[in-house]
């Protein structure tokens, strides 16, 4: 990675890098590398491969456990228990999480569910709108007139009958 217009040998010199010598005499040119640090260096090291082996350990053991399991079961319920996920002899035939015809009719159907959904909820205004005019529709059908506000407060009393007339 270098600057745009600037050759190896212009400013970034090839003989001119950070590497020391290495080898043997890399421990003896090197300040930094004494004995205290070689010890350290080491007893990480030993400490590495202590932690590597007790996780192999661990995870042999979970390893062991999980195929008593799987071994138990089986013994148990036989080859109904195909382990994982219902992965196994049963697999695609509905027993267990299989995708038969009968899954893709499911599928389908909770789609669809879904979709409809989306679809009412996107138009609720106009399906309330609707709901509202239905229910006043059959309102004045049963007999209720939602325009009859009765008689006005400061009406006169109806005329009373003329004289002669016979009821």
């Amino acid at each position: 990675m270098g600057k745009l217009g600037v050759g190896i040998g212009d400013d970034f010199p090839v003989e001119d890098g950070q590497r020391g010598p290495s080898g043997e005499n890399a421990a003896a040119s090197d300040p930094g590398r004494d004995a205290e640090y070689e010890k350290r260096r080491e007893d990480y090291r030993k400490a590495r491969d202590a932690w590597r082996e007790q996780r192999h350990k661990m995870r042999d053991a979970w390893r062991e456990k999980r195929r008593a399991y799987r071994e138990q079961m089986r013994a148990r319920y036989g080859d109904a228990h195909a382990g994982e996920f219902g992965h196994g002899p049963h697999w695609g035939d509905g027993h267990h999480w299989g995708f038969g015809p009968h899954r893709l009719f499911q599928i389908l159907v909770i789609v669809g569910l879904v979709m409809l959904a989306i679809a009412i909820f996107s138009h609720i205004y106009i399906l309330f709108g609707l709901v509202v005019l239905a229910g006043l529709y059959f309102a004045y059908r049963g007999g209720f007139d939602h325009f009859d506000f009765g008689e006005p407060p400061h009406s006169a009393p109806p005329p009373a009958s003329p004289p002669g007339a016979t009821s």
